[in-house]
């Protein structure tokens, strides 16, 4: 089974939001440089899964830089940006496709798309971890693993708990579930929700009767919370 967990190296300056947040809530790690130096110093000490140069937040030229990163290890690198300019030998600056990249996601940015073009990145064998207490789930095949023992989640059911593993500890209501699992904001019907809610209770829980990991809360929707935490909260 796949197991490590992929490192990706951003490069982002100190201009607008960082995408490091973003990520690490989809279960990569994220090692977050500002300067082109400690970008090259990073590859060459430890060589990431995946670099991420954040275009517009840098001082220097992000195709040099991609140049630079790729002489130094092989690694698939993403841009993004509103546009990615370049100068010619003549000196005039026009935007061109950027051949060293091997992605390109603009802005403003919609996380699916940032995601996939991640996930098209990641050298084979690599995928993200969700974790949450004993939990620890691989969505892009499926595999749950609790304790000592491993099942295979259908698709419907890998995605309606990666969705409250990268928001744990949020209520996320039943239309929001319904719209992002079945792609439909009909509420009229909303059998199949409970249907696989029950599943994926009988996947995480030791006892579905009495869930610690997925709570429902009345008259809002559910919360996936990590019982560890909990307890030491309380503690």
């Amino acid at each position: 089974m796949k197991t490590s967990v992929p490192k990706i190296l951003l490069v982002q300056g100190g201009l607008g939001d960082s995408v490091g947040p973003i990520l690490e809530k989809n279960g990569y790690r994220v090692d977050w440089v500002r300067t082109a130096k400690n970008a090259i110093d990073r590859v060459m000490s430890h060589p990431p899964a995946l670099v991420i140069i954040d275009v517009p937040s840098l001082r220097v030229s992000a195709e040099k830089l991609a140049h630079s990163i790729k002489r130094i290890a092989e690694v698939p690198v993403l841009f993004i940006g509103s546009e990615v300019q370049v100068e010619k030998e003549s000196k005039e600056k026009e935007i061109v496709e950027i051949e060293v990249a091997d992605g390109f996601v603009p802005r403003p940015l919609q996380l699916r798309r940032l995601l996939s073009r991640v996930e098209k990145l990641m050298p084979e064998g690599q995928t993200v971890e969700l974790k949450c207490g004993e939990l620890v789930f691989h969505p892009s095949d499926g595999v749950l693993r609790k304790k000592s023992d491993e099942q295979y989640l259908n698709p419907k059911l890998s995605k309606l708990l990666a969705l409250f593993l990268q928001h744990q500890g949020e209520i996320l209501t039943r239309k929001f579930l319904m719209l992002q699992v079945w792609d439909t904001s009909y509420m009229g019907d909303t059998r199949t929700l409970d249907v696989h809610i029950r599943w994926l209770r009988e996947a995480i829980e030791d006892d579905a009767t009495d869930p610690i990991y997925l709570r429902t809360v009345r008259g809002q929707g559910y919360r996936l919370d990590n019982p560890k935490a909990r307890k030491a909260a309380t503690n």
